[in-house]
């Protein structure tokens, strides 16, 4: 039989083994949120941000580049511009896609995040006569700023560390069944009608 004393011990190590777990997840904790930061820091313009087409960055941005998808690309859709700009961008909801035409659009459909790049592009060659360039980092921009979740995930993986470790991933929203959820909640925004409970929010 053991003895108390060795009871003890066991209750004790068993204590000790238990606090030093519980301080290092604490650590590891923090370590993934200043890693997470930093990242967002450097690459993730934030709210108001200023912009070459003067429309500083807000989700409440949303209806209009959205609108301008149905209206404007119609019109440049042929404007090489509008191909060069966007082929070379990966599409944050399916990014073994480009901006230029995601996954949903193959067949037949298109998603609101998408829609909005799109319309934003539209924009800028009518109202702006930008270049191909030009459009590139303004819809890059736009969408780090709509769905910065893909993009730090993307960065994390490029540092050669797991996103699933900060509990982000790489993994379309599209491929998650999330293309009828809020862009700000890292889904596409809908197939149709835009769904976008944080811009309602702001307007209640």
């Amino acid at each position: 039989m053991r003895s108390a004393l060795q009871i003890g011990r066991w209750r004790l190590g068993f204590i000790v083994g238990a606090v030093a777990l519980f301080a290092l997840s604490v650590v590891s904790q923090g370590e993934s949120e200043d890693v997470v930061a930093a990242i967002e820091a450097s690459i993730i313009p934030v709210e108001g941000t200023e912009t070459p087409y003067e429309i500083p960055l807000s989700l409440d941005s949303l209806p209009l580049f959205i609108g301008w998808w149905h209206t404007l690309v119609p019109q440049i859709d042929a404007d090489p511009r509008y191909h060069d700009a966007l082929i070379g961008l990966v599409a944050p909801c399916c990014d073994d896609n480009s901006a230029f035409q995601c996954c949903c659009e193959k067949g037949g459909q298109a998603c609101n995040i998408i829609r909005s790049g799109k319309g934003l592009a539209a924009h800028l060659i009518i109202e702006h006569d930008a270049t191909a360039e030009t459009i590139s980092e303004s819809v890059l921009q736009w969408f780090r700023f709509a769905r910065p979740d893909y993009y730090i995930a993307a960065e994390l993986r490029e540092q050669g560390k797991s996103p699933a470790t900060y509990d982000l991933t790489t993994k379309g929203s599209c491929y998650r069944f999330k293309c009828n959820v809020a862009i700000s909640e890292g889904g596409c925004g809908g197939m149709e009608e835009l769904i976008e409970p944080a811009i309602e929010a702001r307007e209640g």
